[in-house]
């Protein structure tokens, strides 16, 4: 059968779609794909009625396939973000979500009403991209508010960063929040350590989930108390002091925005550091040099 026939089962379809009539519609598209499988509104339109009837991964691969015979069809594209996306396929869904913002730069604003999609206009998936160009591949591990089981943090475990035999834990999602004081760039937490383990990217969870709900900033010579739960970092090293990142040597920040992102080192301390930073802000960081503390270290004492 010829591609006229194709188009008559398709404007039939279009009518019962209309009609909201969505299996009927998706009969008719079916049988003028089968007909004519390179028609790309044949597949579009089956694609539209199968996210309609809530099925999403058949309707991904009738989306990629009118996808593929027409790459520049925004209706399509925007279809197969909205369908990958509810299945669970973020990469292709955020593939197909840009190709087409650049094709519909308006319907941001739709985009931001799908919870699917929503998710890939907030600025932590942004930043995402940018620690992944700083620092390579990387992996990473979702954590559970303790109170919230549905709020989550994603942490970063990066190898040899900032130096050989070190790993790097860095917050995914913190930049997302929206300080009190809007002007503030927004941050993300970094931390270096000497020893890989689930618990450097826990505290970095527990202490993003505490600045977020307190309101406090984490700016340069910040120390906030009694943040980390770990039973034995609790003892020796209870408190973290924020500073500056100077060991990775990025170029920050790493977004100029607007917003502009930033990173903030969160680093471990004692209670006698404390006292340190307690008495004059001024002189902790001296004193680690003085005492040639490594920051890194989570097996040490601090005095």
């Amino acid at each position: 059968m010829s591609q006229a026939a194709a188009d008559g089962l398709i404007v039939e379809a279009l009518a019962l779609f209309r009609d909201e009539r969505f299996s009927e519609a998706a009969e008719r598209y079916e049988k003028a794909a089968a007909v004519f499988p390179a028609h790309p509104l044949a597949w579009k339109g089956l694609g539209h009625c199968l996210l309609c009837l809530g099925q999403p991964h058949d309707a991904t691969r009738a989306f990629d396939q009118a996808i593929g015979l027409a790459p520049s069809s925004a209706t399509a594209l925007w279809g197969g973000a909205v369908a990958h996306g509810e299945v669970g396929n973020k990469v292709v869904a955020l593939s197909y979500l840009r190709r087409t913002l650049a094709l519909q730069p308006t319907w941001i604003e739709m985009a931001r009403g799908v919870p699917s999609l929503a998710v890939f206009l907030q600025q932590g998936t942004r930043t995402a991209e940018q620690l992944h160009a700083a620092f390579g591949a990387f992996s990473t591990r979702a954590y559970r508010h303790p109170g919230e089981p549905t709020r989550t943090l994603e942490v970063a475990r990066i190898l040899d960063q900032p130096a050989t035999g070190t790993w790097t834990f860095v917050t995914i999602g913190l930049s997302n929040h929206v300080w009190p004081d809007a002007e503030r760039p927004r941050i993300e937490l970094i931390l270096a350590s000497t020893i890989d383990t689930e618990v450097c990217g826990q505290i970095l969870a527990d202490l993003a989930f505490h600045l977020s709900e307190t309101g406090l900033y984490p700016e340069p010579g910040v120390v906030v108390r009694d943040v980390i739960a770990s039973d034995d970092l609790s003892h020796r090293l209870p408190h973290v002091y924020i500073t500056v990142p100077r060991a990775w040597k990025l170029a920050l920040p790493l977004d100029l925005g607007p917003p502009p992102v930033t990173l903030a080192q969160a680093v471990p301390i004692s209670e006698l550091e404390y006292e340190v930073w307690r008495a004059d802000p001024a002189a902790l960081e001296p004193s680690f040099a003085t005492r040639g503390v490594v920051l890194a270290d989570l097996r040490r004492i601090g005095g």
